[in-house]
């Protein structure tokens, strides 16, 4: 654990003596930061804790590959979400992007959970390079932060905690343009919708690495596919995308 981490645990373990708020609705949690979200608001998150895609991480019906994958296999090489995308859950973790930066911490710890849990025997002592999915500089400037990133430093102090070998870099990966609204595009109007929209920035840096690609929501899996595509063509080893919330798979 380095300074960083050290220095963050501390200021945990002092606050949680202390009462502070659910992230969520402001209500009084003694136990906070060890408990972050109330009871009421953690009883309303739809956790991804079922079946589940073997290849992006979606809530499935059967076991297996989802249909979307099936359809359209995305390039990462696999996809984990620790919560599914919808109702209430969906509004949390829309806040995160609207303005609530706080609730990145709670989001970044589920995720880091998550991922441990998907992590293999032959994934022991591996090294990561967390990579948050950039934004262009104007939509950034127009936000003021990147959600993606606020998510990626969340994980990488949780991670580094739990004795991960992991290392950030928030400039390795590049959007180069703004693409249109993805919000009413069909699966295959996603894909070319973001296709040539990234580019590495950092070659020497993502050649063999093993990439934890960041992001607050996968839908389609079209914008964690073609971040893969630059990565791997750059010379990635893997690329695990991981996200907050997946969309579950359709009925």
């Amino acid at each position: 654990m380095n300074a960083l981490s050290r220095i963050a645990q501390k200021l945990r373990d002092v606050s949680a003596k202390r009462g502070y708020a659910c992230d969520v609705c402001g209500a009084e949690i003694f136990e906070y930061p060890k408990k972050r979200l109330c009871v009421r608001c953690a009883e309303a998150l739809a956790l991804n804790n079922d079946l589940t895609c073997v290849k992006c991480g979606r809530k499935t019906v059967t076991e297996g590959v989802c249909l979307s994958c099936k359809a359209h296999l995305p390039l990462f090489t696999r996809g984990v979400s620790p919560l599914v995308y919808r109702s209430e859950t969906a509004a949390i973790v829309n806040r995160v992007k609207n303005g609530n930066r706080r609730l990145a911490y709670f989001l970044g710890e589920e995720m880091a959970a998550a991922f441990l849990r998907s992590l293999s025997k032959r994934d022991q002592g591996k090294r990561w390079l967390i990579v948050p999915v950039p934004m262009t500089e104007e939509k950034r400037l127009a936000r003021g932060y990147n959600q993606a990133e606020d998510l990626a430093h969340a994980i990488a102090l949780c991670l580094q905690k739990a004795g991960v070998d992991v290392a950030e870099d928030y400039e390795l990966l590049q959007k180069l343009r703004e693409n249109e609204g993805q919000k009413h595009l069909s699966t295959i109007e996603r894909a070319k919708n973001v296709v040539g929209s990234f580019h590495v920035h950092k070659r020497k840096q993502t050649k063999g690495a093993n990439v934890l690609l960041v992001d607050d929501i996968m839908t389609t899996g079209a914008t964690g596919s073609e971040c893969a595509r630059v990565l791997f063509a750059a010379g990635a080893a893997e690329v695990v995308f991981l996200t907050a919330a997946a969309l579950p798979e359709r009925k």
